[in-house]
Parts: structure tokens; sequence; C-alpha cells
């Protein structure tokens, strides 16, 4: 059996790799999200978290008391907009206000779950922790500018992720991190981004999942941390 844990499970790319995973019978899923998910079957069992210290805490010590342990974790927390707040255009439009809502769901969950997963890893095989990431968090592929506050929150992401896999695979090897960059896909979060995206560069959710399905199912040479993107390309930092 394999042993998926889905954090932020409520994204239409969560729910989507959800329906793919319940067609491997040898699949066993546990997921986490603010909303109750009604399509629940016998191999899934969900848990709702407002993602707090004290839920990520009691989420994990119950599946630690039911002896799960984890071949793959995957984080699909994250935000962009939020009411009528939007990205930046230029740096006199940065609000504190946005930038830390930006950070609860871009950057805390995971850290506070960081904190949860190695005592929740499989112990005889290297487990994969997928994040999902974004190419805009990329220092090096900056080139446009704009989207402050965004950017800034998805690279505190990407920082936090490979300094948890140096401390997460000392003395020896427990984890391969990967920051996954899924492309501009359609739902609720790029919405009011669309319009000049061209067609073939707009992905589904399913599409999506599917990459990660064949993610989750891929050896990949085991350095530490990858930063890649849907066709599994390096991206730089």
């Amino acid at each position: 059996m394999k042993h998926y844990l889905l954090i932020g499970a409520s994204s239409g790319i969560a729910q989507a790799l959800i329906s793919i995973l319940k067609e491997k019978p040898d699949a066993q899923l546990v997921s986490i999200s603010r909303n109750k998910l009604v399509t629940l079957s016998s191999q899934h069992i969900h848990f709702m978290s407002d993602y707090s210290a004290a839920s990520v805490r009691e989420i994990a010590s119950s599946l630690i008391a039911s002896e799960r342990l984890f071949d793959y974790v995957l984080f699909f927390n994250g935000t962009l907009h939020h009411n009528q707040m939007m990205p930046e255009k230029q740096v006199t439009q940065f609000s504190e206000e946005y930038y830390h809502h930006l950070t609860a769901s871009n950057v805390y969950p995971h850290m506070r779950w960081f904190a949860e997963l190695p005592r929740l890893l499989c112990r005889d095989s290297i487990a994969k922790i997928i994040i999902l990431s974004a190419r805009i968090g990329s220092i090096a592929d900056n080139r446009s500018g704009g989207w402050y506050s965004y950017r800034m929150t998805k690279a505190a992401l990407n920082m936090a992720a490979k300094t948890f896999s140096l401390e997460l695979n000392r003395p020896k090897s427990r984890a391969k991190v990967i920051l996954f960059h899924p492309g501009t896909t359609d739902t609720a979060l790029s919405k009011p981004f669309q319009k000049n995206i061209a067609k073939e560069k707009l992905f589904t959710p399913h599409f999506v999942a599917q990459r990660l399905s064949a993610l989750c199912d891929t050896e990949i040479e085991h350095t530490d941390i990858d930063f890649i993107d849907w066709q599994f390309n390096p991206i730089q930092w």
C-alpha cells in the first residue's frame, strides 16, 4: 500500500488528484482542508483544520496514534488575491495587510506541518514531499517585476522548503523535497488573470493532477530538494 497525505485538499488541483488516487487500489489517502469533503471512500480519511499550530499538532498526533506513516506528502495551500486586494503593479501599492494575508496562507501552514512531518514519514524508504510553489518565487527568473507580496511569500516558501530539506535529511536521507510549479491552472486562484493566457497554456486541474501523480511514481535523482515545473524541468532559484 502507498500512503498519501494531502494538505490543502479543497483546492481544485487537490480535488482532481483525489479523483485520480481513488482509482488506484493500493492508494490510502488522508486529506486535510478548511472545508468538509463529501466524496469520501473507505480508503480516504479527511480532517478539517484551520491550520493553527494547535490544529496541526492535534491532527499529527491523531495520525501517529493510528500508526499512519506516509510515502507521499503533498501541499496545496496558497492564495493570491483577497477580497479587493490584488497583486501590486508598483511598490506604492504595497499593503502590509495584503502581505500578511498571503503569508498566512503561503508560508505558515507549511512551516507548522514541517515541524510535524519527520515523525509521519515512512521509515523503510525515501518519502516524497511535493509542495506547490510558483516560478514567480524564483529570484533569478524575475524579469518583469511587480507582484511584490506574492513573489516574496513564494520565495520565502522556497527558502523554508530548502532549509527544511537539509534538516530533514541529516544525518541520513529521509525524504525528497520537490517544489512544483504547476503552470497557470484554471482554478479560482488564477481566474482574475486568465484573460491574456493562451488557451494551450491554461491547464485544467486534471492535467496538473496527472502530472503530480506521475511525479509521485517517477524515480528522480536523489538530491535533498528540486525546484521544477510541470514538465519536470528545473527552475532557477
